[in-house]
């Protein structure tokens, strides 16, 4: 039975949490992202790409502006 990666490369760490690779790498330098070299290839921890995810503050729309003449 195959169990769910702990560590994943950089393209499948774009991928899954949707932000661009520049924004990836600036989480991975301020360590708000964990990640590990293995050879010559950078792998980032799946469970510090999640809890980085979850503590992210919700994003609450703004009300637009009623219309003029409604």
């Amino acid at each position: 039975m195959d169990s769910p990666a702990i560590l994943i490369g950089i393209p499948e760490a774009i991928a899954r949490s949707g932000i661009g690779r520049s924004f990836l790498y600036q989480r991975l330098a301020d360590g708000s992202i964990r990640s590990v070299k293995a050879g010559r290839r950078r792998l980032v921890d799946v469970a510090s790409l999640n809890q980085w995810a979850a503590s992210l503050p919700e994003s609450q729309l703004k009300q637009s502006a009623p219309v003029k003449g409604r």
